[in-house]
């Protein structure tokens, strides 16, 4: 039986499945998870976004955010589990396993990458090589209509993570002594202000991306009861998240632009960001893999089209079941 697994995350929409996937296989069989970032195409930031240059991480930025996420999904779980070293995601996902005395990899499918040495399994995808470990793929659910409602509500999430990130960024060149840096960040980012960027952060607290996750976690509700102090604690973490955001908001407007308040700043928005990244690996190692569970095709038909239309539309609805 196996008794660790290494488990790659990069953030995309397939890793994030795979992730939840990885988490339960753990919890079932009694495993821990060591979890190793990837060097990924997509980012926390995302075209949907609507994000400057400013907004985009730093490589450090973007691996905090990856474990903090698959953290909090093994933990909210109950599995035990540790971070890759820096340094050790670089290395072949083989390697790290060994490194980290792994006995399972578990992967999302990866597309298949022209002249990339690694031997195709199946159509358009790759085979890992485990460096002989055993290597689990994990299956993608290809429904249609779930496929399109979680995109749209992982897109809500990457469009949070990218002003977070932006903001942070802000707040360092903001205080920097470092003038070329700070012209830079004026260069890039054009008219962006941390005043802009904290208003931007509390109207996403409020915004239709929330009105999809009440819609989705009513309808969990309706079919099981299971994951019930779950949704309960992630509700309560939400109203948390609109008054960090908000005292933020006020600490910005004060216009005091003194080293202490700009430490003040960063230090309030790593703390808004980490509560904000385990928040969302709340969701994709528990809630995301529920729906799937428990969902009818029918509830995700309806999720889908509800999920298009307030994707493009500002004004309130509320939940239907």
């Amino acid at each position: 039986m196996f008794r660790h697994l290494l488990v790659p995350v990069d953030g995309s929409d397939a890793s994030i499945e795979a992730l939840g996937q990885a988490v339960e296989f753990a919890q079932s069989i009694g495993a821990r998870i060591t979890f190793c970032p990837l060097p990924a195409e997509r980012t926390a930031s995302c075209p949907e976004a609507e994000a400057e240059r400013c907004t985009q991480p730093a490589d450090g930025e973007t691996t905090w955010e990856l474990l903090a996420r698959a953290e909090a999904a093994a933990r909210a779980q109950g599995v035990p589990c540790s971070l890759a070293a820096p340094g050790v995601d670089a290395a072949p996902i083989g390697a790290a396993a060994r490194a980290h005395g792994c006995d399972l990899i578990c992967v999302a499918p990866r597309p298949l990458v022209p002249s990339s040495g690694i031997s195709e399994y199946g159509t358009g995808t790759v085979a890992v090589d485990g460096g002989g470990i055993a290597v689990l793929t994990c299956a993608i659910d290809s429904r249609p209509a779930v496929a399109q409602a979680i995109r749209i509500l992982l897109v809500g999430q990457r469009t949070l993570a990218a002003h977070l990130h932006g903001a942070l960024r802000a707040a360092r060149m903001a205080r920097g002594p470092d003038l070329a840096r700070q012209a830079e960040y004026q260069a890039t980012c054009k008219a962006t202000t941390l005043h802009e960027i904290a208003g931007r952060l509390s109207e996403l607290q409020k915004s239709q991306h929330h009105s999809m996750t009440e819609a989705l976690f009513a309808r969990l509700r309706a079919h099981t009861s299971a994951v019930d102090a779950e949704l309960d604690e992630l509700e309560r973490q939400h109203q948390r998240a609109i008054q960090m955001f908000d005292d933020l908001a006020r600490l910005i407007a004060r216009g005091d632009e003194s080293a202490a308040t700009g430490g003040m700043l960063e230090e309030g928005l790593r703390a808004c960001a980490q509560f904000t990244w385990e928040n969302m690996g709340r969701k994709e190692g528990v809630v995301l893999p529920a729906a799937r569970r428990y969902l009818s095709d029918k509830d995700w038909n309806v999720l889908a089209e509800e999920f298009a239309a307030w994707s493009t539309d500002k004004s309130p609805r509320s939940p239907t079941l």
